[in-house]
């Protein structure tokens, strides 16, 4: 339930918002909820603020409880032209527990345009745009997690493997459907970590990553009137940039991004892109795992052996 000073707070941080986006005061604000299909899967609470300006406009914004690295997430890209990511406002940059953040409402999510080439080398460039503006900016950033060796050990451990490991003990169905594949799963796994902690000693090309981007078909890339928007920052990390890219893009794909990259002013020798790219393909195996083996018992297996299989014979 939404308390009366939750209310307020939410149509403060409209009306800074809106004031930012050049909208002008706010002169009443309503509570409505989202959709079912709105909601998504992070459990955050989410909720819909309809107001009225002074000039008599309608319009709505989105009130979200973010933790404190989401809602820094969300004022540095703010900050930095919000060109690919919705505006927002928060009051509270200092509390580590989830507080009430408001965002731009984009409106319902639209597939992708037809031109697939086209809208692939509108998100590199946007990715581009984010990741170069952040790009090797650690120390101003200690609110953002760190994609150290202890990162890289908890992905293929405690959100994947270990679920994985766990469910072959307890479920004998699960077990003689994947237990064959424990091994190889194990071994790449322990590859994959001590490619992506190497690749994460370069730092200049250290990054604010999103890290859940999902692929083409996915929740998080908004297509706004043919152009993309980059929503849900929960998951971000300072990590390498490559991890938004394996999901969305294949391997020829992703070199738009890395021209993207280098027409920013970057420097990065395309043969050394494609080898930490391929190291890093992986990583939506191992972080989509446990939401994969969710929908396996729920009888939707196709997606936990895809995945499976892209770990074992990639």
């Amino acid at each position: 339930m939404i308390m009366d000073n939750d209310i307020q707070l939410l149509t403060e941080e409209a009306n800074e918002l809106s004031h930012i986006l050049n909208r002008g005061n706010i002169v009443s604000a309503q509570v409505q909820k989202m959709e079912p299909y709105e909601q998504g899967f992070s459990g955050a609470s989410l909720l819909r603020l309809k107001v009225l300006f002074a000039d008599g406009q309608q319009g709505s914004f989105i009130g979200k409880k973010a933790d404190l690295k989401e809602r820094m997430v969300m004022r540095t890209l703010t900050e930095q032209g919000h060109h690919h990511t919705p505006a927002a406002y928060c009051e509270n940059l200092t509390s580590d527990e989830a507080q009430w953040m408001v965002e731009e409402d984009l409106g319902k999510q639209l597939s992708a345009p037809s031109n697939r080439l086209q809208w692939l080398n509108k998100v590199a460039a946007a990715l581009a745009e984010i990741h170069g503006n952040n790009m090797n900016r650690g120390k101003e950033m200690a609110w953002l997690t760190p994609a150290d060796a202890e990162y890289w050990n908890k992905i293929v451990g405690q959100l994947s493997v270990d679920h994985f490991e766990k469910a072959i003990s307890d479920d004998y169905r699960f077990a003689q459907q994947f237990e064959g594949y424990l091994p190889k799963v194990k071994e790449k796994a322990a590859l994959f970590a001590k490619n992506m902690i190497e690749i994460s000693q370069e730092e200049e090309w250290l990054t604010l990553t999103h890290g859940d981007l999902q692929n083409v078909e996915g929740n998080h890339v908004y297509n706004i009137q043919g152009n993309p928007y980059i929503i849900d920052f929960g998951f971000s990390s300072y990590a390498p940039f490559y991890i938004d890219l394996v999901d969305y893009f294949s391997a020829d794909e992703a070199i738009l991004y890395h021209k993207a990259l280098i027409e920013r002013g970057f420097s990065l020798e395309l043969k050394d892109f494609e080898e930490r790219f391929k190291a890093a393909i992986l990583y939506p195996c191992f972080i989509y795992m446990f939401p994969s083996m969710m929908d396996w018992k729920r009888g939707n297996e196709e997606k936990l052996m895809k995945l499976i299989d892209k770990i074992v014979y990639d």
